[in-house]
């Protein structure tokens, strides 16, 4: 059931008890009610044919490779600039992960470079939706379909994002995820869609892909205590799923409040210093899971916020081929330019969709105060 407004934080920290308590009173931990009532609900808010909730996006990466059947020898191409752990599930499947460097506007992985990257090894394209705006999906479908690659999307940073109309579907936008391969969806708690901590989902179209999916995530089994292949545990619990199912009736609300304030805060932002808003492309819908700036001054400006109490963070400071881990690879800087300015300038708020009209100002006054 969806609401019509968005519930005070009181009345919703209140409702989301009450549905832990249910579940706690049954004691259906795992598996339970919630999970199967959230996997369906999250079917019909993306448009999605199978859901499935695991307990984070990094096993949602994992489990579309594993599906694939990739392994030692494949490479699969994904963005230098995001988070580790799509490097970290390529690594621990054997493959290569290989890098393109990404768009200097929206901080997606480039399409063109996307197709330079392809090489015989090649099996699978990882875009991310980075910060919450959707990647340029029919490009790099069509690149995809024309060599014969898979596609797996990083949306844990996207639920409720939106992608242009396609010639396939009738409707004015699609979810990301929506019309996917596979899309991997995170709810650690900072993101749009947050649990009570570690949670995840993957989608999928495909039928075959979907019942091995309901299997890798509870140990191979298709029945208890038979097991048809070596799967593992990684299934979202029922507290979660309460958690979770709990705010998705309010979910667009929250996204309209995001929207509104971002919207704000482009407005007061633009032209203060060297500053860059964010973009978004046209008839895109970002979710703005974090409202992300860049400044050349962004040390000395995310020092001067948090020394003030505004919350804010640099998301992500070092990329990937130039992490610790990913040394054996054998990058150095300047491999990824832009993926290597943007590490250097970004600067990261989180929108509270409860913010109120004086929190904005206060987070404006302070930017400008910092630029003189």
């Amino acid at each position: 059931m969806k609401h019509s407004h968005l519930p005070t934080e009181e009345n919703l920290k209140a409702e989301i008890q009450e549905a832990v308590n249910t579940v706690i009173d049954r004691g259906d931990f795992v598996l339970g009610h919630e999970v199967y009532s959230f996997e369906e609900a999250c079917c019909e808010y993306l448009g999605a044919k199978h859901c499935f909730g695991l307990n984070s996006g990094t096993d949602a990466v994992r489990f579309a490779l594993i599906a694939l059947g990739i392994s030692s020898g494949d490479e699969v191409i994904t963005s230098p600039f995001c988070f580790v752990s799509n490097a970290e599930a390529i690594a621990l499947e054997g493959a290569t992960p290989v890098f393109a460097d990404i768009d200097p506007q929206t901080f997606n992985i480039s399409p063109a470079a996307i197709e330079a990257a392809i090489t015989p090894r090649t099996r699978a394209v990882l875009p991310v939706h980075m910060y919450g705006h959707p990647a340029d999906m029919d490009a790099i479908k069509q690149i995809c379909s024309r060599h014969g690659l898979a596609v797996i999307e990083d949306a844990c940073q996207a639920f409720g994002s939106m992608l242009p109309a396609s010639e396939n579907t009738a409707a004015a936008s699609r979810m990301v995820g929506g019309d996917s391969m596979f899309a991997a969806f995170s709810f650690f708690h900072t993101k749009p869609l947050g649990a009570y901590g570690d949670a995840g989902m993957l989608t999928t179209n495909d039928d075959g892909f979907a019942e091995k999916i309901r299997m890798l995530r509870n140990h191979g089994s298709s029945k208890r205590y038979y097991h048809d292949e070596i799967g593992c545990s990684s299934r979202l619990d029922t507290i979660q799923a309460a958690v979770l199912l709990t705010q998705l009736k309010y979910f667009e609300h929250k996204i309209e409040s995001v929207r509104r304030h971002a919207a704000v805060l482009g407005k007061e932002l633009d032209g203060i210093g060297d500053i860059i808003i964010p973009h978004e492309a046209a008839e895109y819908r970002h979710n703005y899971n974090l409202y992300t700036i860049r400044t050349s001054r962004r040390n000395e400006l995310l020092d001067d916020l948090q020394s003030r109490g505004i919350k804010c963070s640099v998301a992500f400071p070092l990329s990937i081929h130039l992490q610790k881990s990913f040394a054996h690879l054998g990058h150095s800087r300047g491999d990824y330019p832009e993926s290597e300015k943007a590490q250097d300038k970004i600067l990261c708020l989180t929108i509270d969709p409860y913010w109120s009209e004086g929190h904005i100002t206060k987070i404006v006054d302070e930017i400008k105060d910092f630029f003189g």
